[in-house]
């Protein structure tokens, strides 16, 4: 996708804080080191550092032709390869490249979501993790395929209920028809936290 010694352009936020209101500009950019955050991840120092600020799968070392000086660009944060900015806390082996095991939900790229996830960080840094490394990920369905290879639900086909009134025998109430598989996202069904 991306290569050292390469030039690209990119329409970049002037600000990568979560829920900010910003402006995009163009921004032509030599490249001089790509980084994966599934191969090489977020430690929980460098989250730490900045917990406010939109990560995604690829971070670009780069120069910017325009301001002159050498930065660095989360490639989900442009238009161009916008991403929604999910995190997911996982364990690695000592110098592995793949997450042994994921071990959060999904952090959600807002402000009350990040500071969440940094408390999280902060709880786990103090558990013993068995040899293994605690690093922040971006939430991408290909890391999630290589945890767990699960076969595809099928729809539910819906339920259509008939109830009968107590006081009116004679009367039946039918019910909405409704899936049995709902989401937390149905206004029937409370929040998973």
């Amino acid at each position: 996708m991306f290569k050292p010694d390469t030039e690209i352009e990119l329409t970049y936020p002037d600000s990568t804080l979560v829920e900010s209101n910003t402006t995009f500009r163009r921004r032509y950019l030599q490249i001089r080191e790509v980084r994966d955050l599934i191969a090489d991840p977020i430690t929980p120092e460098e989250y730490l550092r900045r917990p406010l600020t939109q990560r995604s799968r690829y971070l670009l070392t780069a120069y910017d032709k325009e301001s002159k000086s050498w930065r660095q660009f989360y490639v989900g944060s442009s238009k161009e390869f916008l991403t929604d900015g999910r995190l997911r806390i996982a364990f690695y082996e000592k110098g592995g490249t793949s997450p042994k095991k994921i071990v959060s939900r999904s952090f959600e790229a807002t402000r009350r979501d990040r500071i969440a996830l940094a408390r999280a960080v902060k709880a786990m840094q103090e558990k013993d993790l068995a040899g293994l490394e605690l690093r922040i990920i971006p939430d991408e369905s290909r890391v999630l395929k290589q945890q767990a290879k699960k076969p595809a639900a099928s729809k539910p086909a819906p339920v259509k209920e008939t109830y009968s009134r107590k006081d009116s025998p004679a009367r039946p109430v039918k019910a909405p028809a409704m899936t049995r598989g709902m989401t937390a996202s149905s206004p029937l069904v409370a929040p998973p936290f």
